[in-house]
């Protein structure tokens, strides 16, 4: 396997695009952060050749505020004292960065917006917050208290424009190779036309503050960069030479493949307001940023299609916060994830060659344990600063390779029913250790308040958004069909069930008067995943309310493996001996008429098909299936050498039921099903049903 002592991440992709990473500055508060810790600087001059700053330089700690130089129109930069270290440490080991941010909704001072820069906040309800504290730290701005939009606009160019001659004045100009000016604007839940995120930003100033950003960054390098050219040796007059010093400007975002959200960027992109181009058409925009959080199971089909759709602007398109969350819970975990790293950066490499301007990836963070998603193991090094499969993946992807096979994993397919109960001993117990985790920003522990029956419960008093919750592992039950139920009290305007591939909402339901109600759903699971998990969750009458939720009696029952055809995917393979079937999902023919079935069209009696049971070695199973044919015998039987047959029907005109049971070997490494018939009539297969018994 490849080591970082063997290869080096910036090297291989050198003639590719540039690997950067996201660091912050180790402080006594955060003694596992990286600049400041020599193996950890070690690891990123030896694998990386740019980084960003992760907080440093967001205005959260660099608006001034406070300074004896702020006024009522002019806003001014005061660096922090850490940041300013991490550019002397970024400039002394000639490593690029990239500014992260100049505007961003969060992260962002509220004094910023406010009428002598003192906020006026609106109180939470006193019930709410004594049955919940943690709601004051969301308290809102009440906008009495806004400047307005002239004020704004003046204290947003003063900021920039300080924070872009603090820059060249300290000689951090060849060290900023590009600026993030905007980040997140998007956020088509809050319901705009627009897809704009309703965030103090555009309260104050409207919808073209992301115009007058860029607008601000662009006057403010043609004022300094000339005005400090000579620190550089680089004459005032040289327009190549001041151009080598002029950092690209991006927008940020991140879900940036979605659909929704893909459109609303791109609209932004040429939305022209208040008699002023857009930051298009006035070219005031040089780059587009991917931030790229993402998961080893997502839809990279999706993803392609929106990288090459931003890359046809002809900007360069830079990833910039690069992770991969690993969503496989058993010991196959970094095998997955290195999987989908290495088709990952093989469609980078392909997007490159097909002239999409990637110029930049940068990894949001620098090992698992301190990334900002602790617990997901997204990144190419673990704690102990050694590289993973991941890193292994990245290698392959240039070099060439293979990661293997996934090792076995003894599936558990029993029915699951968990009440929260104590133990016959009094022990509480370990909700982790029964496989309930938060997922995402989600607080979650066990509650002796409120029970459906019994004493104990599941409590989440803190969720920060909707795609937050409880989560329990079901990735025992890829391609089964199961059923799931809970019973679940919330005041919230809906309590969810969902999957977290594609987010598929399984059930919703509300809590009338906020009392117990049982929330329940049946699912089939595809069989081309390597994980997944239930998780469960609210939605709110408003973003800025997070209601209490409370789970008990979760109950998960095996039906078997259903198979109607209606997927993407199926359980469906060809089978022959030099002759093979023609295998397609079709809806001409089903069993009810309106949905579909599988067709089998062959030219040879020995091309059949076959139908993966795997999940069930060593089981005892029933199997049933429909099929249509003009061949007289249709047969199903367990693949093998030789093959077994289990059951056998005459055929009759339409469709006709065949079934049997099935004993499978505990020491076969696959089990199939194979469908033969007497002859070689085109047939239609539907409604396959495997269950234990």
């Amino acid at each position: 396997m490849p080591t970082r002592e063997e290869f080096s991440l910036k090297d291989i992709y050198k003639e590719y695009f540039k690997i950067g990473t996201a660091v912050e500055r180790k402080t006594e508060k955060f003694a596992n952060n990286e600049i400041g810790n020599p193996d950890k600087e070690k690891l990123i001059t030896e694998q990386f050749s740019s980084m960003t700053f992760a907080n440093e330089l967001k205005p959260m700690y660099n608006m001034g505020f406070a300074s004896e130089r702020a006024k009522e129109d002019y806003l001014p930069l005061e660096i922090n004292k850490i940041g300013r270290e991490m550019l002397d440490w970024a400039k002394a080991n000639n490593m690029p960065v990239r500014g992260h941010v100049l505007v961003w909704h969060s992260q962002c001072p509220d004094e910023a917006f406010c009428k002598g820069y003192k906020p006026i906040r609106i109180p939470t309800d006193p019930e709410k917050l004594k049955e919940n504290p943690i709601l004051k730290r969301f308290e809102k701005l009440d906008p009495v208290c806004f400047v307005d939009r002239d004020t704004m606009l003046a204290r947003l160019k003063t900021y920039i424009y300080e924070v872009m001659d603090y820059m060249y004045k300290e000689g951090f100009g060849r060290t900023i190779y590009a600026w993030d000016v905007v980040n997140e604007a998007i956020e088509p839940m809050d319901k705009r036309e627009t897809g704009l995120r309703n965030s103090y930003w555009l309260q104050v100033i409207g919808e073209d503050f992301i115009y007058y950003a860029f607008k601000y960054a662009n006057e403010a390098l043609d004022e300094v960069i000339p005005k400090y050219a000579s620190l550089y040796n680089v004459d005032p007059s040289d327009e190549g030479g001041l151009k080598e010093l002029r950092p690209l400007l991006f927008y940020n975002d991140y879900g940036e493949f979605a659909p929704d959200r893909k459109k609303a960027i791109i609209d932004m992109f040429t939305a022209e307001a208040n008699g002023h181009g857009s930051i298009m058409s006035e070219k005031l925009i040089t780059g587009i940023g991917m931030q790229s959080h993402i998961s080893d199971n997502i839809d990279l089909e999706q993803y392609k299609e929106a990288l090459y759709e931003y890359g046809s602007f002809g900007l360069p398109v830079h990833i910039t916060e690069l992770d991969v969350k690993c969503t496989c819970m058993n010991k196959n975990r970094e095998y997955y994830q290195a999987v989908f790293y290495k088709k990952y950066f093989e469609l980078l490499i392909k997007a490159k060659e097909d002239g999409i301007k990637l110029e930049s990836v940068t990894l949001w963070g620098l090992t698992d344990d301190n990334s900002w998603i602790r617990g997901a193991d997204p990144l190419p090094f673990n704690a102990e600063l050694q590289s993973k499969k991941a890193f292994d993946a990245m290698v392959y992807a240039v070099k060439g390779g293979e990661l293997g096979e996934p090792e076995k994993i003894e599936l558990n397919l029993e029915d699951r029913f968990f009440d929260f109960e104590d133990a016959a001993n009094g022990e509480k117990p370990d909700l982790e250790k029964l496989g309930f985790k938060p997922l995402g920003f989600c607080r979650m522990e066990l509650s002796d308040k409120e029970a459906h029956s019994g004493k104990n419960s599941v409590f989440s008093p803190f969720r920060a958004g909707d795609w937050c919750g409880v989560m329990f592992d079901i990735s025992d039950f890829i391609g089964q069909t199961i059923e799931v139920s809970a019973w679940v009290k919330s005041p919230a305007k809906e309590v969810f069930i969902k999957t977290d591939n594609g987010e598929k909402t399984l059930a919703s339901i509300n809590c009338p008067g906020g009392n117990w109600t049982e929330i329940k759903s049946v699912v089939s699971i595809p069989s081309n995943l390597h994980s997944i998990v239930l998780y469960f969750g609210t939605i709110e009458e408003s973003r800025e309310t997070m209601s209490p939720l409370y789970i008990d009696e979760v109950s998960i029952k095996l039906r078997g493996i259903v198979e109607s055809f209606e997927e993407e995917t199926n359980i469906a393979s060809i089978r022959g001996a030099g002759h093979l079937p023609f295998l397609s999902v079709t809806d001409k023919e089903s069993v009810d008429g309106r949905s579909h079935s599988l067709s089998v069209v062959r030219q040879e009696k020995d091309a059949t098909v076959k139908f993966n049971i795997s999940p069930y070695i060593g089981k005892k199973v029933s199997v049933s299936l429909y099929i249509k044919t003009l061949d007289k015998v249709a047969k199903i039987g367990l693949e093998g050498s030789p093959s077994k047959e289990v059951a056998a029907v005459s055929v009759k005109d339409g469709w006709n039921l065949i079934e049997g049971v099935i004993d499978i070997p505990a020491d076969l490494t696959t089990a199939e099903v194979y469908v033969e018939t007497d002859g070689n009539a085109p047939m239609y297969i539907d409604d396959i049903f495997v269950k234990m018994i």
